[in-house]
């Protein structure tokens, strides 16, 4: 794999011999952090089949510079996915292109294509039936998940336009992918092969499909099996083994059999960059690859210590939200350098060459000592750790075993030790998901194809009082056995110990915690009520946020934490204090 940069964006190409490349243009949003790691397992597959492959970020989203909300997006969109194929062109000397669209993509790709002679098939996966119908479909999405958050008594940035899952699309946004239809806005195929994965064939798209000029097109129309599945959550979701080898074949069969005309040169990777910040696209080796981005101070200024973020759940190293993009870069005008990584299995990064427990594997460890290796080999020393969820369990333990780690930040922490009971809790809540993925895509799909028992067992099984039962029940489960260990008989509490021989050593601590959020009672499983016992170790600090949830996405939430890592990682005169800022034992602070 090979890291890019490119027209202020940051691209992943996977290289293969073949004379007709592939650009996938991907989803927006809480979409894209679904399907990310699907279309890295589809580029890997086509990349296997002989056609090189580039994934990239529309301009303002993922790892790109800018900001999502800025005017003109619908047009930069559309055309970085031009920019995208030309790039691959440069690259590897591919005289011809396929251009993969899912979701936002799917709407997009055909008016990047209608003028270029180069285009030698599309692939539209799960397209919407119109732009009027996705922005629908946005709005409902954050109604779901944005309606639902705390509000924050100090206010927010007023934003004209509406937030999905954290990620903002301004009322031009809208209007203008409003405006996007099939057949009426976008052009024909022209006659180019294309192939539509989809679950919900509509006349208009099919309109468009056949060619409205009356020239004849090579259409073909598949199913997209497990779609909902697919984008009910980032961690929850399974991924479409089918589609993926269905895509894979065509693509290998409209590829043609020629090879790359010219050799490819190195030209190293240039920076992305901005007024406060420098950042780097990597590939840290050996394999299983790793892939990150580094994030520097501009302008050469001095780095006062560096972050290692790792993923939180199976969300990709962009964060949610977008919120490990925004951290990094704000951390940057403090003079902190940073690491956003996939761990293996998520996200760009390269699977794990054995069979892991998803997650919460131990052997995660020394995936992060090989990020702290690679960042000292290109100077970055004092190496601090931080993950919300699974990714401070990973940064807790990953702390435990490298002694080069001085400081370490645990954001809402469901686990500090891994046990069945945990699992359990896991599966539950990914089945929960998933069924209520079906409940959902069910509406969409005609009357006569609905399965009205299954949906009355759902109804049954996720009621509210079903679902505060169960909840209840996993909770006392996990207090049982981490009582139950023979270590618990001996006073011995290991999560205490573990935590009192890195405050021993001298790491600095920092647990931050959403108002109401399962990870507090986590902490008083294995520190006492309200993590009373926490007040006795030293070097261990608090951080509250109120009107927050788990995953951080109110903007006010991940701007108080910002504030607070900056202090807590930044100074290297720091000192041991006791639990709480400023060495204020009572209680944690609160913002």
């Amino acid at each position: 794999m090979k890291p890019l940069v490119f027209n202020d964006t940051i691209g992943w190409l996977k290289e293969a011999d073949g004379d007709c490349g592939v650009v996938i243009a991907g989803a927006h949003g809480f979409e894209d952090l679904c399907s990310r790691r699907f279309l890295t397992l589809l580029a890997d597959h086509i990349a296997q089949s002989g056609s090189p492959v580039l994934q990239f970020d529309y301009p303002g989203c993922g790892d790109a510079a800018g900001d999502h909300a800025a005017p003109g997006r619908v047009a930069a969109w559309v055309d970085s996915i031009g920019t995208a194929a030309d790039e691959l062109k440069r690259q590897t000397g591919v005289t011809q292109v396929i251009v993969i669209g899912f979701r936002l993509g799917a709407l997009l790709a055909p008016l990047a294509v209608e003028r270029r002679d180069d285009i030698a098939g599309l692939v539209l996966l799960a397209p919407p039936a119109s732009g009027k119908a996705y922005v629908r479909e946005m709005t409902a999405l954050s109604r779901m998940i944005d309606a639902a958050l705390p509000s924050s008594e100090t206010g927010t940035e007023p934003f004209d336009g509406r937030t999905v899952a954290g990620f903002r699309l301004s009322t031009e946004t809208l209007s203008n992918l409003g405006a996007l239809g099939w057949p009426e806005v976008a052009p024909g195929p022209s006659g180019l092969p294309v192939l539509v994965v989809t679950s919900l064939q509509t006349p208009a798209l099919s309109k468009w499909a056949g060619d409205s000029a009356g020239l004849p097109a090579s259409v073909v129309f598949d199913e997209f099996e497990g779609y909902g599945r697919l984008m009910c959550d980032p961690t929850a979701n399974r991924i479409p083994a089918s589609v993926i080898e269905r895509c894979a074949d065509w693509v290998r069969d409209h590829s043609g059999e020629g090879h790359s005309v010219k050799p490819v040169l190195d030209i190293g990777v240039p920076a992305l960059r901005a007024s406060d910040y420098e950042e780097e696209p990597v590939v840290i080796g050996p394999t299983p690859n790793i892939c990150g981005v580094l994030c520097r101070p501009a302008g050469g200024r001095k780095i006062k210590d560096t972050v290692l973020f790792l993923n939180s759940g199976a969300v990709p190293h962009v964060g949610w939200a977008r919120g490990t993009v925004e951290s990094a870069r704000m951390l940057a005008t403090e003079g902190l350098a940073s690491l956003r990584i996939d761990l293996p299995g998520l996200g760009q990064s390269d699977a794990p060459r054995e069979e892991r427990l998803f997650l919460y594997d131990a052997r995660g460890s020394a995936d992060v000592s090989c990020a702290i290796d690679w960042l000292e080999r290109n100077g970055l020393v004092g190496v601090s750790l931080a993950g919300i969820c699974s990714g401070a369990f990973q940064a807790f333990h990953a702390a435990r075993a490298d002694k080069r780690v001085h400081r370490l930040v645990m954001i809402n922490p469901l686990c500090f030790s891994w046990n069945s009971s945990y699992a359990l809790d896991m599966t539950v809540w990914k089945a929960y998901e998933a069924a209520k993925a079906d409940r959902e895509f069910s509406k969409a799909e005609p009357q006569e194809t609905r399965r009205p028992e299954y949906l009355s067992a759902f109804k049954m099984v996720t009621s509210k009082n079903s679902r505060l039962f169960v909840r209840r029940g996993l909770e006392a489960i996990k207090t049982t056995l981490a009582n139950a260990r023979p270590s618990a008989f001996l006073h011995a509490r290991p999560v205490e110990r573990w935590m009192r021989d890195l405050a021993d050593r001298g790491v600095h601590v920092l647990i931050a915690t959403s108002e109401g959020d399962l990870s507090l009672k986590e902490i008083d499983r294995h520190f006492g009520p309200d993590g009373e016992r926490l007040r006795t170790i030293p070097n261990i600090g608090r951080l509250l946020l109120r009107h927050a949830d788990h995953t951080l996405t109110p903007v006010h939430a991940r701007h108080a934490l910002v504030a607070r890592l900056a202090g807590h990682i930044g100074d290297p005169d720091s000192r041991p204090v006791r639990s709480g800022w400023n060495g204020d034992p009572a209680a944690p602070a609160v913002v």
